[in-house]
């Protein structure tokens, strides 16, 4: 599968960005376009972070190419900038329970995406602490719903990762462990701390 996360600055009301994303953006895009799922929210330092999984590279770049002229036309009011968009394949899949929000009186998660720079030639060092030590460790954490994670396409010294929990308790307290593994096996590898991003989710599907 195949990974897309854009992110924007939120220059407009909250609500609004809930209602237009969930009565058009959405219905559009899901259903024989090659979706799988997809998870929005506002982040706590005011970024729409928008996160789509798909079957593949050809699959999100067709729907891309069908949501991107909507968000322009139709949310440069509450996204003005140009986003930052980050892709690539997904290496890790995790979800406890699939569960779909599309609605204000749907319960939702906190999710939180991670970034990691400066991680030149590491590919099989991170795949082995990954697999061996911080999933498992989120995995078995409270509150865990889900974990997606990839390597950025256009730049794989950088990689990302995508977590959902049941609160923001429960996903601050993972963050934690997962620094601090990151911090006690990497240290040598000139390991950075990862820019993080959190917030509770507008709109969600995980497959």
């Amino acid at each position: 599968m195949y990974v897309v996360i854009r992110k924007a600055k939120l220059a407009g009301d909250q609500a609004e960005l809930a209602r237009r994303l969930r009565e058009h953006t959405i219905p559009p895009t899901h259903g024989g376009t090659g979706l799988k799922g997809y998870c929005g929210f506002v982040s706590e330092a005011g970024s729409v972070v928008l996160a789509g999984i798909f079957d593949g590279r050809e699959a999100a770049k067709a729907v891309r190419g069908r949501v991107e002229p909507w968000i322009r036309a139709k949310m440069s009011d509450l996204m003005p900038d140009e986003p930052d968009i980050l892709g690539g394949e997904l290496v890790f899949h995790e979800v406890v329970q699939p569960q779909e929000q599309q609605r204000d009186r749907q319960p939702s998660l906190f999710a939180m995406v991670r970034t990691y720079h400066g991680l030149p030639g590491q590919t099989e060092t991170m795949h082995s602490l990954v697999s061996e030590h911080t999933l498992p460790a989120l995995m078995q954490g409270p509150g865990f719903r889900g974990f997606y994670a990839f390597r950025d396409e256009d730049d794989p010294n950088r990689a990302i990762s995508l977590t959902l929990f049941n609160n923001r308790e429960d996903a601050l307290h993972s963050h934690a462990q997962v620094v601090g593994i990151m911090r006690g096996n990497l240290g040598e590898l000139a390991y950075e701390n990862p820019e993080m991003e959190g917030g509770e989710t507008i709109l969600l599907a995980v497959p």
